[in-house]
């Protein structure tokens, strides 16, 4: 009977957490983004910072291409770039570019490296999928959340797990790592030659154990047992840095009250659970050198490193996505509306930009954006425009 009380409560507190979550996800959703708490999306003819469809609007600032411009596309009359569909990364020792438009007709054409395909019933994203640079980009790396509460698997976990004399492993690339009680989430670097995992090893009991609450640790392929949590600790976002450098891990005390992360570099950072959810992609990553970087919801304007104030802009951070963080934190810059703004509080012009992107290339910082010329024949050219920062 005590059994069956202990099972049914342990059921319970897991559940609990997951509605928690839930909840708590909604509500940060609400306060960071009040617009996109709906059930509402992006609308192909609205870029991130609220302006009109770039296929309608003629460059305001009298911009002129320079010949260090590149024109990549000419669009039809009434044909748009689908914001959330673009790409510009280094790959290979030079700048990859990629985007998908639509036209009147709801058909898809994906401009890639100077070549047009299409029209596509559906936009193809799954050629989009597999452009991917050398580096995991910001937003991918930060693409680490856990399932709570639930019996949904991974499929990265589920295609790497491997039971072994009834003990838990992680099998990938011919070796065998373990043993584990619960894996929760794997990040492979873009070559699959590397990894890093969120795993529990221990707990008060093996039940707690393999339902993923536990002693919480970071590993890798190469030894890498970096303890993020002691016993009761549940993972909840595991983050791996920009160069696959470095690692760390959010997880939940038992009293689902506060949320701690802890980096490879043995760096810590308390937190709110409500840091871990955004539309925008989580406020808080790591560093290649281990160190905690956190967006504060209820203090945007801030960058957090390890717990203490290293930057601070003129405005909130909106979207982690629009924030380049330099070495030199308050070198880091942030777009926003047609300005670049900087951890020391300065900023700069920035106008008629679409769908900015940070890149390091050959160890040159840049900011790639692409912008709109229209021609004296009415036609809107897309050109790929660059700054050094």
């Amino acid at each position: 009977m005590k059994h069956l009380l202990f099972l049914a409560f342990t059921l319970f507190t897991i559940n609990s957490q997951a509605q928690l979550l839930k909840k708590l996800k909604d509500k940060a959703q609400a306060v960071i983004d009040p617009k996109s708490s709906s059930s509402t999306t992006n609308s192909p003819t609205e870029n991130s910072s609220g302006n009109s469809s770039p296929a309608k609007s003629k460059a305001k600032d009298n911009w002129t291409p320079s010949p260090s411009d590149q024109k990549v596309a000419s669009l039809e009359d009434g044909e748009t770039i689908l914001y959330d569909e673009t790409r510009i990364i280094a790959m290979d020792g030079k700048i990859s570019y990629a985007f998908i438009t639509q036209n009147k007709k709801y058909q898809y054409f994906l401009v890639m490296d100077g070549k047009k395909s299409g029209p596509y019933k559906e936009a193809p994203m799954d050629q989009l999928g597999g452009m991917r640079s050398e580096k995991i980009e910001s937003a991918d790396a930060s693409d680490g959340k856990l399932e709570l509460g639930n019996e949904r698997k991974d499929p990265i976990v589920q295609e790497y797990s491997k039971t072994i004399s009834n003990k838990l492993y992680l099998a990938i690339n011919g070796k065998n790592y373990g043993p584990y009680d619960y894996i929760g989430k794997i990040i492979q670097s873009p070559d699959k030659k590397k990894f890093w995992a969120a795993v529990i090893i221990g707990s008060s009991s093996e039940m707690m154990a393999k339902m993923g609450m536990g002693n919480s640790f970071i590993v890798n392929e190469s030894g890498v047992k970096q303890a993020a949590g002691a016993a009761g600790t549940i993972p909840v976002q595991l983050f791996v840095s920009p160069g696959f450098t470095a690692a760390a891990l959010s997880v939940m005390d038992n009293s689902a009250q506060k949320l701690v992360t802890y980096s490879t570099a043995g760096k810590t950072q308390e937190g709110s659970i409500m840091d871990t959810y955004s539309d925008n992609g989580s406020p808080l990553t790591v560093a290649d050198n281990g160190d905690i970087l956190l967006v504060p919801t209820q203090s945007p304007r801030q960058l957090l490193v390890n717990g203490e104030e290293a930057a601070m802009f003129k405005v909130p951070i909106s979207s982690i996505r629009r924030l380049y963080i330099h070495s030199d934190y308050k070198k880091s810059t942030y777009y926003e509306a047609g300005k670049l703004y900087r951890g020391d509080g300065t900023e700069e012009e920035l106008t008629g930009v679409l769908f900015p992107k940070f890149v390091t290339l050959n160890g040159q910082r840049t900011i790639y954006y692409y912008k709109l010329f229209q021609t004296e024949q009415g036609v809107n050219d897309v050109y790929l425009c660059k700054k050094a920062l």
